[in-house]
Formats: structure tokens, C-alpha cells, sequence
């Protein structure tokens, strides 16, 4: 009797469906989970992504940004702005294809700053400085009273 038990429990755990997640899964919740948001189960989390987001944007691609947040917020009850963030989050993880609505991305350097250009000499082979009226020379020279 004791090893049909055992037998019957090594059944029970072999057969039950395996609780885990893939590596874009994984992705999306770190990202997620380093947004600061309360996004509650993963499982449900990733479901929402994969059916709310990219569901909607598989039947109608022309689905806007301000109705495909609604819909997750309507299924999730999530304030619009962590419902706009994980839309982003869920397009760039499952539905890349839709990424034109995925909020931009921000650079993490900043772009060098422009190159001067640079000061071209007279043609005469003179300056701006050299070239400029005596009476201004004269002011720029005199003493300061």
C-alpha cells in the first residue's frame, strides 16, 4: 500500500505541467520588475502581454497607442502610466514587429557635442581683428578712464 502511495505521488509530480518560463518571459518581467511597477503575477502578467497586447495588435495592426492602454488598463485595473510603460515593455518583448508603438528608447550617452567650425582668414591673409576700423582699434587700446 505504501508504495502505490509513493508510486501514485512520483505520478502526480511527473505529470504536473511545469511551472517556467523562457528566456523572453524572463526578460520581460526583469524589465518590468526594474520599472518599479506593481504588475502583480508574472504568469498573468505575461498572458496580458501576449493576449491584450499582442492579440489586439495581431487583429488590427492600426490599433492606436491610447486604445491598446485603455485595453490594458481595462484588464488590468493599472494606473494609465504603468499600463502605457508595460504596453511598450510587451511589444518590444513579444510582437517586436509592432515596434513603431513602442515608447523610444533613451540613449545612455550623450551625442558629442557639434564641431565648431572653423575661422576662416580673410582673404588677403589678414584677420577680423586686423581688419576693423582705427577708431575701433583705438577704443580697444585706450586706457580706461
Amino acid at each position: 500500500m505504501a508504495v502505490r502511495t509513493v508510486g501514485l505521488i512520483v505520478l502526480a509530480v511527473g505529470l504536473a505541467a511545469p511551472a517556467y518560463a523562457d528566456s523572453t518571459d524572463d526578460a520581460f518581467i526583469a524589465n518590468l520588475s526594474t520599472s518599479g511597477m506593481n504588475y502583480g503575477a508574472p504568469q498573468r502578467a505575461i498572458q496580458v502581454a501576449k493576449t491584450v497586447v499582442c492579440g489586439t495588435l495581431s487583429n488590427d495592426p492600426n490599433t492606436s497607442t491610447v486604445d491598446l492602454n485603455a485595453k490594458v488598463t481595462n484588464a488590468t485595473n493599472w494606473p494609465p502610466l504603468s499600463a502605457a510603460y508595460f504596453t511598450g515593455a510587451a511589444i518590444q518583448a513579444y510582437c517586436p514587429q509592432y515596434g513603431s508603438l513602442a515608447p523610444p528608447t533613451v540613449p545612455t550617452v550623450a551625442p558629442p557635442p557639434p564641431s565648431k567650425q572653423p575661422v576662416e582668414p580673410a582673404s588677403n591673409g589678414t584677420t577680423a581683428a586686423t581688419q576693423s576700423s582705427p577708431a575701433s582699434r583705438s577704443r580697444r587700446c585706450s586706457p580706461a578712464m
